[in-house]
């Protein structure tokens, strides 16, 4: 059983040392935040619940996609490492008079993906009773259980980076230690998008989905790029957004790559967002496509490989 079988089929852990941390701290830290995301932080993130947001430019395409929570009076960002620099530098930009301070803990705080149909149990006899619910929190002491959505009992654990070495030795005795692309195949499955670098200004957040996976909310106040969003929900017309998709190709598909339609003349019709090995060959993709074109034609990668839509495990029925 090669590592993209296992992660879907038993319990396993994975280093995510491709992500990186921005920790946010201050009496106006909250007020700050909330007037800079896409979702409703002062409802949302408290010391028990996290929640998935975007940080936008003024046009409303995503500068970068995190999973956010409260600790010790401190929020953190969850990102890929590859946007956490360029995060820091955008959010400080906006500090000003506020009393708000930004720390890259990236190299001071590590994380670890547990996941299979017995992991709870076995988090809840290494280190305590892990949240029961998606989206909730549990922090004990210093190491932070975040649950969150895949097609198994899944978690994000958030602890400084000794903690962390000695949890992920103790958890490989028990379970598949598997790495983070196979980590990543299960964002895929459900249809959790990844912002990677290249895809940065890329899309707007109905685009990736983001109203379906509680990532965005229309009744908070402004942040940068509302009015483009909130237009787009309530005045236009929703012409893309993300599909899971899979190709029979061996070669595995990179986030950026184009997606087409017609192959004889072909035409772009969206990008990858993120792809890795299926269990059973080829790839399974998240890709941003034309609906009219995922619904209507056959959607190629790379002008001749055809991609088959699968279905995502919930509904794009907006959330508010």
């Amino acid at each position: 059983m090669n590592e993209f079988e296992t992660v879907l089929n038993t319990d396993i852990v994975a280093k995510l040392d491709d992500y990186g941390l921005i920790k946010v701290e201050g009496d106006d830290a909250e007020i700050f935040l909330h007037a800079q995301f896409t979702n409703d932080l002062q409802q949302g993130v408290t010391e028990n619940n996290s929640q998935l947001s975007a940080y936008c430019t003024p046009k409303g395409r995503i500068l970068s996609l995190f999973r956010i929570y409260k600790t010790s009076n401190a929020f953190y960002l969850s990102m890929p490492r590859e946007l956490v620099e360029a995060t820091h530098k955008r959010l400080s930009m906006f500090v000003l008079m506020s009393k708000v301070s930004l720390t890259d803990e990236s190299d001071n705080i590590s994380q670890l993906g547990v996941s299979g149909p017995n992991s709870e149990q076995k988090l809840m006899a290494m280190i305590g009773q892990p949240p029961e619910a998606v989206d909730q929190v549990v922090t004990n002491e210093n190491i932070s259980i975040i649950r969150i959505p895949g097609p198994h009992q899944r978690f994000q654990i958030i602890s400084p980076a000794k903690e962390i070495k000695s949890l992920y030795n103790k958890l490989g005795t028990f379970v598949a230690e598997v790495s983070a692309n196979a980590w990543q195949l299960l964002d895929i499955h459900a249809g959790i998008p990844i912002i990677k670098q290249i895809n940065v200004e890329a899309f707007v957040p109905q685009m990736v989905n983001l109203q379906a996976i509680n990532g965005l909310s229309f009744k908070k106040g402004c942040y940068p790029g509302q009015e483009v969003v909130a237009r787009m929900q309530y005045l236009g017309k929703l012409k893309r957004c993300m599909y899971l998709a899979h190709s029979d190709s061996e070669t595995v598909a990179r986030p950026g790559d184009s997606i087409f339609v017609n192959a004889d003349e072909p035409r772009k019709t969206g990008v990858v967002v993120i792809a890795q090995p299926a269990p059973d060959g080829g790839n399974d993709l998240l890709v941003v496509v034309e609906i009219e074109s995922a619904d209507n034609q056959t959607i190629y990668l790379d002008e001749n490989i055809p991609l088959a839509i699968k279905p995502l495990p919930y509904s794009l029925k907006p959330l508010s």
